[in-house]
């Protein structure tokens, strides 16, 4: 999980960004980590799981205000839990991908 934790947590090139700045740029990146993840879905068994994945893509996105405003601690939570929420759903993709015939 630390791999991805430290993806989202790559700040920008400017060593002048605020915090704030740089917490919308985390937030910017976990969506876009979620929507490639959907993408990957497309044409799977289960259509609702994407749509669950674009539905919480969706609210992270409504809420990257609220989110890079949060203080530390619950930021911090908030890039805990989107990491393992990631990391299961790598662990969905591949377990899938190992039974899909080609």
């Amino acid at each position: 999980m630390s791999d991805i934790v430290a993806d989202l947590l790559r700040f920008s090139e400017d060593p002048k960004a605020d915090p704030r700045t740089r917490r919308r740029q985390t937030m910017e990146r976990l969506v876009q980590t979620l929507l490639a993840m959907a993408d990957a879905e497309m044409g799977s068994e289960d259509p609702q799981h994407r749509h669950s994945i674009i539905h919480l893509t969706t609210i992270i996105r409504e809420m990257t205000g609220s989110i890079a405003d949060a203080d530390d601690a619950t930021f911090s939570a908030i890039v805990r839990e989107a990491a393992m929420l990631i990391r299961s759903l790598q662990r969905r993709q591949a377990d899938a991908a190992r039974f899909t015939v080609h």
